[in-house]
């Protein structure tokens, strides 16, 4: 049961529109972090849940989206996410950045999204500053990671890499295909 919801939990760039997130849902998937690992057990992790769409309207362009794409970007017009949860850490509880915390509680809620049908994407890439703004962030709160989420509208499938070619693409159909290294190759000898 676990690794099937782990091979169907991809990263979704498409969105099905106007279908609404509950607050509710967002803090279920946060605290679901409530029970994972922490370094030290410090949990220096904060969270912002974002489902009111003028707010995520706001936050949309704030994210740079699918690197390897360079024309015909995800998110297509209408197919926006319906929610945000952007993960912070407070600087007060731990100076650096949590990366294996960040981790950890980002693959969790991604998990328990696609566990309840819903599809997420994590960014990395995104103006801090904007979204920090936007948020009314405190000067100690420092976000890290957005995960967009919403109802998935696109198809995504795995394939075998070829060649050591990675990365991602789309057919004539917009189906979503994903690359992945073979398990021979990835385990060390």
């Amino acid at each position: 049961m676990f690794s099937e919801l782990v091979k169907k939990t991809r990263s979704y760039r498409n969105f099905k529109g106007g279908e609404a997130l509950s607050p509710d849902l967002l803090r279920y998937l946060v605290e679901l972090c409530r029970f994972t690992p922490s370094t030290a057990n410090r949990q220096p992790l904060k969270f912002a849940c974002v489902c009111e769409k003028d707010m995520c309207d706001e936050i949309f362009p704030c994210l740079a989206w699918a690197g390897y794409y360079k024309e015909n970007k995800p998110p297509f017009k209408g197919n926006e996410p319906s929610g945000y949860i952007i993960v912070c850490y407070d600087k007060t509880i731990s100076p650096e950045s949590p990366e294996v915390d960040v981790g950890i509680c980002a693959q969790t809620i991604v998990l328990g999204a696609s566990e309840k049908g819903i599809g997420a994407c994590m960014i990395g890439s995104f103006n801090k500053e904007k979204v920090s703004s936007l948020l009314r962030l405190r000067e100690n709160i420092v976000p890290r990671l957005v995960i967009a989420l919403g109802v998935p509208n696109e198809k995504v499938v795995i394939v075998d890499e070829t060649d050591g070619d990675i990365k991602y693409y789309r057919d004539k159909t917009n189906t979503h295909f994903v690359p992945k290294r073979p398990l021979d190759e990835i385990i060390l000898r």
